[in-house]
């Protein structure tokens, strides 16, 4: 059985199941009702994954490298360390679920340009995981440094950006988990400890990302 929601206008008919009509529109109400498939359940679907991975990635590091200070030394460290290189496998989960979702909102009638910004977003999370700290170390730094702003930027913006997708992650989801990396961030070179402070951001952002991964996955 054919279902979705149709909000008034001529180009908001989704619907989950069976294929369109092949000129995909109908007749309702005199004027022309459009039906638009929804080209990402697995963009919804790869934001779960890439959340996933990214903090089993990172707890199992943890794990194997217990003189690791979590409270001092920042996440990028443990590239470090013993079995170092899956940091790079962690970034691209990262990427993943921020692209993941850049997919997913797009069915939703989001903006182009919130769209761009996820996807700069994404490819300098992946940036930061083929560049890690050591040799590559000033440009992993700037890969996250960006990364960062970028979403936090997306964040703000998407309520008003994100079309139908914005009752996913309203002001109070995205306004908040927002701030709360930018005072984690703020308060890292003051009084929280730096390790404290980016895994705090870091939880901001995966918070997010899982919301809208979860919730737009539902629609």
């Amino acid at each position: 059985m054919l279902t979705g929601e149709y909000d008034g206008s001529d180009r908001a008919y989704f619907f989950q199941g069976m294929s369109p009509s092949s000129d995909n529109q109908i007749k309702r109400g005199g004027s022309q009702a459009y039906y638009r498939l929804r080209p990402a359940p697995w963009g919804a679907a790869a934001a779960m994954v890439g959340v996933a991975t990214f903090a089993a990635t990172v707890m199992v590091l943890h794990l194997l490298q217990p003189d690791h200070q979590a409270t001092y030394q920042l996440m990028s460290e443990l590239a470090l360390g013993r079995h170092g290189w899956a940091m790079a496998v962690a970034f691209a989960g990262l990427a993943l679920a921020v692209f993941g979702i850049q997919v997913a909102i797009a069915a939703f009638e989001a903006s182009r340009g919130l769209r761009f910004l996820l996807m700069v977003a994404a490819a300098f999370f992946l940036a930061a995981g083929l560049f890690p700290l050591g040799d590559t170390s000033e440009i992993h730094i700037a890969a996250i440094a960006a990364a960062f702003v970028l979403s936090v930027l997306a964040m703000y913006l998407f309520p008003s950006n994100a079309g139908r997708a914005s009752a996913a992650a309203p002001r109070v989801v995205s306004w908040s988990l927002a701030a709360g990396i930018a005072v984690s961030v703020a308060l890292g070179h003051s009084v929280l400890p730096i390790g404290i402070a980016q895994r705090l951001a870091a939880a901001c952002l995966l918070a997010w990302l899982a919301i809208l991964g979860w919730r737009l996955g539902r629609r």
